[in-house]
């Protein structure tokens, strides 16, 4: 009976500070979060952008909604902002390898093609068996018209995610560049395999198929 007073009374005082229930808060936490997710992936970046700095403001070390504010600063196109919070993430939890891709990512947008490469490395060499990180070094080497390095980054990520129909249109494309036309064929015809039937890009690919094969 006095244990059942006092919880009571406990939480008559808890009401009276005016603080919240902490299981609430955590709920609420989460709800936050979840919402900052539904947003990103409905493309509503500024409501995503918002929800994520409240729960920023509310836990300055929460760093999933560093994370994900950054995601959708990185579609908004804000470089250096996402950069500044997938960095905030590395510096709370160094080995996680989707802030390093994903600011590897931004880095490779903006050109900085230095930065890209060693956040991509030690992303790689964290979780080898961390696909996209393969991928987006791949993407990298292509940008730096580096093809055969591009290749072989493709080859190891696709080896982790033999669905990833992007990584054999982008595979299909360094084949070209370095003249391994039949490879190049291969790839795009795989990617015409797995793409959604509306993916912006089978149009072309299926062009370019045609162009290649045609070709003497």
């Amino acid at each position: 009976m006095l244990k059942l007073i006092a919880a009571v009374l406990l939480m008559i005082l808890w009401a009276l500070s005016g603080l919240s229930d902490p299981v609430c808060m955590a709920e609420s936490k989460e709800a936050l979060l979840e919402q900052c997710r539904k947003h990103t992936e409905k493309f509503e970046y500024p409501e995503a952008v918002e929800t994520c700095s409240k729960l920023i403001s509310r836990d300055p070390k929460y760093t999933d909604a560093y994370f994900w504010r950054g995601v959708a600063l990185v579609a908004s196109l804000e470089y250096s902002r996402a950069i500044a919070d997938f960095t905030q993430v590395i510096s709370l939890n160094p080995n996680d390898v989707q802030a390093l891709s994903n600011r590897g990512l931004a880095y490779r947008r903006m050109k900085q093609y230095d930065q890209a490469l060693r956040d991509l490395n030690q992303a790689i060499e964290i979780d080898p068996g961390y696909a996209i990180g393969w991928l987006s070094r791949g993407t990298v080497f292509a940008q730096l018209d580096q093809w055969n390095d591009a290749i072989l980054d493709y080859s190891k990520g696709l080896e982790l995610d033999p669905q990833n129909y992007t990584a054999y249109h982008n595979r299909g494309i360094a084949y070209e560049q370095v003249g391994q036309k039949t490879e190049a064929i291969n790839d795009y015809r795989m990617f015409l395999r797995l793409a959604p039937a509306r993916d912006h890009l089978r149009s072309s690919v299926e062009y370019r198929v045609k162009l290649m094969e045609e070709a003497p």
